[in-house]
């Protein structure tokens, strides 16, 4: 009974680090699961963000072609007060 007294807190010791160890490597793989969530998200943000910009480059676009347009009209023709300019 004395033998098992002097090495129960050696004993306990070890229990508790296995026992330390699981929760610790549970805890990586939650961690790590996480991770790869978070990963898909940004990697689908990105996607989302690079359609986005194309959308809004292909409005810019069509507003430029439509000022150059209406610029250019204006270069072409001279409106006076008495003609009536296209509509």
């Amino acid at each position: 009974m004395n033998e098992i007294k002097e090495y129960l807190a050696i004993i306990v010791a070890a229990v508790s680090a296995i026992g330390w160890l699981f929760r610790l490597e549970g805890r990586v793989n939650s961690n790590s699961k996480e991770i790869m969530r978070l990963e898909r998200q940004i990697h689908d943000d990105r996607a989302e963000a690079r359609a986005n910009r194309a959308e809004q480059n292909e409005i810019l676009r069509e507003m430029q072609r439509d000022i150059k347009l209406l610029l250019g009209r204006g270069a072409v023709q001279h409106f006076t007060d008495r003609t009536i300019p296209p509509r």
